[in-house]
């Protein structure tokens, strides 16, 4: 794997910065990049964004995450998949699909959309997936 330097405050080029790869992540999830941190998952994540494309086109994603060629919104989408549920996509011709770890998927931005627990990660009680997640809106009631 690459190594990953966190200048820690935002300092350099931001290519293969902590720091950049937050950054870039805030903006392709819509999640903030303190939310992103807050995960503890930022740094093995930019070590295996570098290992998967490699560090020119990582670069390159980085300065164009908008880009409409088909090769920088496919490592946009892999990139998103990745935070949102802790696993590598894969990337046809590359790379097959993996699980980063356990609490990668514990942490999968899926489950803080969606307002609840990763299955199986949580001791919550028994029963507890009969009952809605906090602030859930209940559609039967609204009409």
């Amino acid at each position: 794997m690459h190594a990953v330097q966190d200048d820690g405050n935002g300092a350099g080029d931001g290519m293969g910065t902590l720091d950049g790869f937050v950054a870039l992540s805030a903006a392709l999830t819509g999640f903030d990049g303190d939310e992103l941190r807050a995960l503890g998952m930022a740094q093995e994540y930019l070590a295996i964004v570098l290992q998967q494309f490699g560090p020119g086109h990582y670069a390159r994603l980085a300065a164009e995450p908008d880009s409409s060629e088909a090769q920088l919104q496919e490592a946009a989408r892999a990139v998103i998949h990745l935070w949102y549920t802790g696993s590598w996509p894969g990337i046809p011709g590359r790379s097959g699909p993996f699980v980063v770890s356990p609490q990668a998927y514990a942490s999968g931005l899926v489950w803080r959309a969606v307002g609840g627990r990763a299955p199986g990660t949580s001791p919550t009680g028994f029963g507890s997936w009969a009952e809605p997640p906090a602030g859930a809106v209940d559609r039967t009631e609204a009409g």
